[in-house]
């Protein structure tokens, strides 16, 4: 299962870093490469996140071929007006439709609304981020108290904490209820 994590300027590691960690527990747990990582940028080298770290790229967007079985945006403590992350947005409009999951963490949601991907979907996001989600995009349907949200194949999640439990929901549809529990004890975690 091919995995992007979308890697753009100022993202928040955590909400890369901890669903990688899901991912990678649930790899050990399978005893192979059940999930392929790929962490996805519009560029390729070192992207710098919100707290100073550099962060390789394995691919850059526009080189990618092979559809992604799953796509997560991460958030940023600052996601800024429309013009910005604009290949981003691009990639994200044009791969969303033909992606198995779409996933986003906090307001990695904005991200995804900008693509048109959320339209008269069900999103959470971040609770100081979801009365401006709402406002600026209201054809998407902000709910701000659930952790995880599931609308058919798009995922989002409140924060980076609740990215861990998006990740393990998505493990849980595919290896099981069993895999969850046992990634949740090894990464110190209670499953929902």
């Amino acid at each position: 299962m091919r995995v992007a994590m979308m890697l753009y300027a100022g993202f928040q590691l955590l909400e890369v870093s901890g669903p990688m960690d899901v991912f990678h527990e649930a790899n050990r747990l399978y005893g192979r490469a059940f999930y392929e990582p790929h962490l996805v940028g519009t560029s390729p080298g070192p992207v710098l996140c919100s707290n100073g770290t550099a962060v390789g790229t394995t691919e850059c967007l526009f080189e990618t071929s092979t559809p992604f079985d799953v796509v997560v945006v991460p958030g940023s403590p600052a996601i800024s007006p429309a013009p910005r992350h604009r290949e981003l947005v691009a990639w994200l409009s044009d791969a969303g439709p033909t992606t198995r999951r779409l996933a986003c963490i906090s307001n990695g949601a904005f991200l995804l609304a900008r693509a048109g991907l959320a339209d008269r979907r069900w999103l959470t996001t971040h609770w100081r981020d979801a009365h401006r989600l709402a406002a600026e995009y209201p054809l998407v349907h902000v709910m701000s108290n659930p952790g995880c949200l599931k609308d058919g194949n798009l995922y989002s999640s409140g924060g980076a904490s609740a990215g861990i439990h998006l990740a393990l929901s998505i493990v849980r549809e595919d290896l099981g209820e069993s895999a969850v529990g046992t990634i949740a004890k090894t990464l110190l975690m209670q499953p929902h």
